[in-house]
């Protein structure tokens, strides 16, 4: 994974990771110095090295009435977070008592970001550990949205023994990705047949994922439109 894209999964904007990865380079710096190292005005690179501060990726020292930011050492920064994580690890069972009791969320949930959609989808790996989904679409639109997160979201959908049944356009078989070890079984559609869409069917709902439309993605949890999707694919399936 690029240093970029691993401070992003950490809450970094593309300019907060800019400044701590200069930091690091440079072992420390003055305010003015940093801002012409990453091409951001003076008066703004303040604002974010306070927001660097406030995460626990830089450290700020005075010497000769300079003020120096220094970036934290990259381990220091995870086990920062380590433990950030298992102060609210140890917290659910009480917030789990806290939570109301409520009937199965039914509707539909529009997901708007590229962000918004990698966190559906980091759900489903907890949510469907060791269970199976369908898949019905094209790998291109899929995938292009994000490369890098979505081929390695295959791996870890597999480290997490979730199988999956895949029904692809054709023009995917030049990009879809071979081996058992990716507990993937993959069929493909006639020629004919080309989709701009991605459909991920759940057991208890729909997300339809595509940039055609006004929402980046949609969640479908109403059942008869569930149980409509879910026999379409076996149909699909079976003919394929």
């Amino acid at each position: 994974m690029q240093p970029n894209v691993a401070m992003k999964e950490l809450g970094l904007t593309q300019q907060e990771s800019l400044i701590y990865l200069s930091l690091l380079k440079t072992g420390g710096n003055i305010a003015s110095n940093v801002a012409r190292e990453v091409g951001i005005k003076r008066t703004t690179v303040y604002a974010l090295l306070k927001c660097l501060a406030e995460k626990g990726f830089v450290t700020t020292y005075y010497r000769k009435s300079k003020q120096l930011f220094y970036a934290e050492k990259p381990m220091k920064v995870a086990n920062y977070y380590e433990r950030k994580l298992e102060a609210f690890t140890s917290m659910i069972p009480m917030l789990e008592s806290l939570e109301k009791k409520e009937t199965q969320k039914s509707g539909l949930r529009f997901i708007e970001t590229v962000e918004e959609l990698k966190r559906f989808y980091a759900g489903i790996l907890t949510e469907y550990k060791g269970k199976q989904y369908c898949v019905i679409g094209s790998a291109g639109a899929w995938e292009g949205l994000e490369p890098a997160f979505f081929i390695q979201y295959r791996k870890d959908r597999a480290k997490a023994k979730i199988k999956t049944r895949i029904l692809l356009t054709e023009e995917s078989r030049s990009i879809n990705p071979k081996g058992a070890e990716l507990l993937r079984s993959v069929k493909f559609l006639p020629e004919k047949y080309h989709f701009k869409s991605t459909i991920d069917i759940f057991g208890d709902r729909i997300l339809i994922v595509s940039p055609e439309l006004s929402s980046l993605a949609v969640v479908i949890a109403i059942p008869a439109m569930t149980d409509i999707f879910k026999g379409m694919f076996e149909m699909l399936w079976e003919q394929s």
